[in-house]
Order: structure tokens, then C-alpha cells, then sequence
């Protein structure tokens, strides 16, 4: 762990914000996008009401054939749910494209801001700090930024999805959805407890990033010293130690994240299949029909996979906000050096 950690000490201008000052400051680069930003929290709303209607017109069409066998029946079905899923990849398909529009034009104001912070720190700030960390600040980090966006609007479309699901399985069987509802706790609380955990070692992976730019753009700098004086081996021991330390980050980085999703997946599958048991002694009974057992099941289904995307959020939202909050503390930093003259170039 000692060599894991050597040399990836935060930047002297570097600071901590809370997550509520990063949303809110994050927030402020999309107030001109808002009116993109509406069309897709409609589309958001067409999209997870086209995902509720399939399990209920399945479930219909299996009582309907029940009691009446009719192909006719079946191609209303068969039509019904083609449309019902053509429509959810339009919708799905506009948000996306206008997602990524806005998210572009975020990323640009952003790189914008990052560069103008960039010319105008003194000379003294680029003797203590390795230009390639600040050029990573400006490209990579801004990537990693857009994924915040990304991820909040999934997650919003994850939440009314979630929602309408709910309604669904309390009015199917209540007795059901309350079974359902007590297995929810456990998902969210096994992914709540990696965000501390996904935000310390996303800073790491970034910072061990920057050491890797900055060894190259340095080499590659002073690459006509190296070789007058034949230290290319110096150079690549150098550059191969850093590289190490980054691959062994990002490996346990990975495995961080990897490891979220297992136990998520492990808690929905044993939500299911109590629930499910419990259900099929109720068809067996005739308490309820096999088409609103098969209703229920297909509802749970829907319920975990949005409920588990929510839960692993903040994991993955941290990779988001330690972005930000490397770009703001490059565009917050003070220069030592105040310049006052305004004499034109």
C-alpha cells in the first residue's frame, strides 16, 4: 500500500467542498440548458410509463387467453406490446441525443473556464505544480465531470420508474408489495456503504492519472537534454514506476466498483425469490390468478433493477463530484501575484 500511495498527496491549491456546494455549483452550468433539460425530464416521464404498461398488457393478455382463445386476442396483444416497446426506445433514443447535446455544451463552458483559470495563474504556480497534472485537470477531468449529468438523469428516470412500479405492485397485492418493500432497505444500505470507500479511491485513481501525464509531458519536454546526456533508461524506469502505481490503482479502483454490483444483484435475487414463493402459494390457493402472479413477477423485475441503479449512485456519483472538485480548486486557486496594469497587448 506504501508504494500505492507514494506521491499522490493532494496539490497545495487543492481544497475540499461538500457534495451540496459541488451539486449546486454543477447545477449553475446547466441553467442555460434548461429548456433542453425539461424535454428530457418529459421524455423521462414517457419513457418509464411505456416500461410500466408492458408487464400490465402481459399479464392481461395471459388472463384474457385464459378465458378466451382467440387469435384475434393474441395480435392485439402482440400489437399493443410492439407498440408500447417501440415507443419507449423513441423516447429513450431523443433523450439520450438530447442529453448528450447538453451535456457537450456543459463540458465546453467548463474546459473554458478550466484554461481561462490556467492563463491566469503567475509563473510561480507552474514552478511548484507539474504542468501535465494541470493539462489532466483540463481534459480528463472534464470527461469524468459529464458523467455526473449522465448519471442524474438516469437516476431521475430510475426514481419514476421506481415509483410507478410501487403503485403497480400495491395495487396487484398489497400484502406482496409490503414483502417487496422490506428487502429495498438492504439494497440501498449495501450500496450506501461504498460511497465513502468509491470516493477515496476515485481521488486516488485520478491523482495517480495526473502523475502518469505529467511524467510524459515532462519527458517529452526535455527529450533533447535525454538524449545529449543518454538518460532515456532514467526516464523510462520513471515513467514505468508511475505507471505501475496507476495500473495497481485503478485495478483496486475496479475491483471497488465490481464488487457493488454482486451483492446488489445477490440481494435482488433472494427478494425474488421470496416473493415469488410466497406468490405461487397464493395462485396454488386461488388467491390470485396466474396472470397477476406472472404481473407481479414481472413488476419485481422492473422494481430491483431501477431500485439497484439508485442505490449504487453515489458510488458511482463520487467519481463525478472528485472531477469537479479537482477542476473548481484549479479554478478557484490564487495567484500570488495580483496583476494591476491593464496596457493593451
Amino acid at each position: 500500500m506504501g508504494f500505492l500511495m507514494d506521491g499522490l498527496v493532494a496539490e497545495e491549491y487543492d481544497r475540499a467542498y461538500s457534495d451540496r456546494h459541488l451539486v449546486g455549483r454543477i447545477a449553475g452550468y446547466f441553467r442555460p440548458q434548461l429548456k433542453i433539460m425539461l424535454g428530457v425530464a418529459g421524455l423521462i416521464v414517457l419513457n418509464s410509463l411505456m416500461d410500466t404498461a408492458l408487464p400490465l398488457l402481459l399479464a392481461r393478455g395471459i388472463d384474457a387467453l385464459s378465458v378466451v382463445r382467440r387469435l384475434d386476442t393474441v395480435g392485439l396483444l402482440v400489437g399493443a406490446i410492439l407498440g408500447a416497446g417501440g415507443l419507449s426506445w423513441l423516447f429513450n433514443f431523443f433523450r439520450q441525443w438530447w442529453t448528450a447535446r447538453a451535456v457537450g455544451d456543459v463540458v465546453l463552458q467548463l474546459r473554458r473556464d478550466a484554461f481561462s483559470a490556467v492563463l491566469a495563474r503567475d509563473l510561480s504556480f507552474y514552478d511548484e505544480n507539474a504542468s501535465g497534472k494541470i493539462i489532466s485537470r483540463v481534459t480528463s477531468d472534464t470527461e469524468a465531470f459529464a458523467t455526473v449529468v449522465t448519471l442524474t438523469l438516469n437516476l431521475l428516470s430510475q426514481i419514476l420508474l421506481v415509483i410507478l412500479i410501487a403503485g403497480v405492485l400495491l395495487v396487484i397485492n398489497l400484502g406482496l408489495a409490503l414483502l417487496t418493500f422490506l428487502i429495498a432497505p438492504l439494497i440501498v444500505g449495501i450500496a450506501l456503504g461504498f460511497r465513502r470507500v468509491a470516493r477515496a479511491w476515485i481521488l486516488r485513481a485520478q491523482r495517480s492519472g495526473a502523475r502518469v501525464n505529467a511524467t510524459v509531458q515532462e519527458a517529452i519536454s526535455g527529450i533533447t537534454v535525454a538524449k545529449n546526456f543518454r538518460q532515456e533508461g532514467t526516464m523510462y524506469a520513471e515513467f514505468r514506476t508511475v505507471n505501475e502505481q496507476a495500473y495497481g490503482i485503478n485495478l483496486r479502483t475496479g475491483f471497488v466498483f465490481s464488487a457493488v454490483f454482486p451483492l446488489l444483484s445477490v440481494a435482488a435475487g433472494l427478494g425474488t425469490a421470496i416473493v415469488v414463493y410466497f406468490g405461487g402459494l397464493q395462485v396454488l390457493d386461488g388467491g390470485i390468478s396466474a396472470g397477476t402472479w406472472f404481473l407481479f413477477v414481472q413488476s419485481i423485475g422492473l422494481f430491483w433493477f431501477p431500485l439497484t441503479g439508485i442505490a449504487s449512485f453515489w458510488s458511482q456519483f463520487q467519481q463525478g463530484l472528485s472531477a469537479g472538485e479537482r477542476i473548481f480548486a484549479l479554478i478557484d486557486a490564487r495567484s500570488r501575484v495580483q496583476q494591476t496594469d491593464r496596457r493593451p497587448v
